[in-house]
Order: C-alpha cells, then structure tokens, then sequence
C-alpha cells in the first residue's frame, strides 16, 4: 500500500481523496500546511516517509507553495537531488500558479474537480517514475 499524505484546507476534499485511494493507500489527512510540514518531517524522522504529496496551493496561513518549498527544502538539507525526493502532486482550482509551483520543485498537478480514475493512474504514474 502507498503511504501518501493529503494536503488540502477542505477536510471534506480529504476525506474524499483517502476514500478514492482506501483500496491503495493508507492516507495522513492535514487541513494546514503548518500541519502539513510537521506530518512531512514527523514520517521522515520516524523513517517512514509518504511515497507522495497531494498538495492544494491555495490554503489560508502556511500555503500550498510554502509548503512545497519547506519539503524541498528539507530535502535539500539531507542531500537529496531535486527530482529526487518525494513526488509532490500539486491538486488545485486555479491554473495560474503551476509554473510557481513547478519552479518551486512540484512534479505534477490535478486540476479539481478530481475525477478518481484519473487522481490514481496520476499517482501511479508518479510512483513508477521513482521506482
């Protein structure tokens, strides 16, 4: 089973990604990107890190891109390679930050509203990639 955490101020939006993704992945549900990079750090501390990252961009405080760039960050302090790391999928309403969010180190993006099909050949494309 994938581990993946899910990034995304709408629990609601949570919870219905982890119930598309229950039959594959045990999924860490985190409404804050405060939270999120404690979640993050906590599975990377504890030697179990998430096989990948759906991330919303737009979340009030700590946002999608901050989030995104701390991940990288901590990445980079380990000595892991930029396209090396954890595959982060940016999930968003709004086509105009993806070239930020690229720039910032995102691997992908899903434009909402999610279609199940496509959220989890998304994921196994991105997990192929890796191994």
């Amino acid at each position: 089973m994938w581990k993946i955490l899910v990034v995304d101020d709408s629990y609601d939006n949570c919870e219905l990604m982890a119930e598309w993704l229950r039959e594959v992945a045990e999924c860490a549900l985190i409404t804050t990107g405060e939270d999120a990079i404690v979640a993050y750090k906590k599975a990377i501390e504890e030697n179990s890190p998430h096989d990948i990252v759906l991330l919303d961009i737009s979340m009030p405080g700590i946002d999608g891109l901050d989030v995104l760039k701390a991940i990288r960050a901590k990445e980079e302090d380990r000595g892991v390679l930029l396209g090396s790391g954890v595959p982060i999928v940016i999930v968003t309403a709004y086509k105009e930050p993806f070239l930020d969010a690229f720039n910032k180190g995102c691997d992908d993006y899903i434009l909402k509203p999610l279609d199940p099909n496509y959220l989890v050949e998304k994921i196994q494309s991105k997990l192929a990639k890796k191994e």
